[in-house]
């Protein structure tokens, strides 16, 4: 995830007017510290193990609503 920004500036703003429904959802919920450290668990389990790979998307899937591509 790249470093959050801060959502008062007006660069902030101004990129934000640009976005889908899609990029405005993950702009806000990449700041939410619940999913951040979900996905950071998530995206530390060994690649190497496939089914705790599918586990981990599946249960931020679950929880956040949110896909990942194949």
């Amino acid at each position: 995830m790249e470093p959050l920004e801060d959502w008062r500036s007006p660069k902030f703003e101004e990129e934000l007017g640009r976005l889908d429904r899609g990029g405005v959802s993950f702009e806000f919920l990449r700041r939410n510290d619940d999913y951040r450290a979900h996905y950071k668990a998530a995206t530390d389990v060994s690649s190497s193990d496939a089914g705790a790979v599918i586990a981990a998307r599946e249960g931020l899937t679950r929880r956040w609503g949110i896909m990942f591509p194949c």
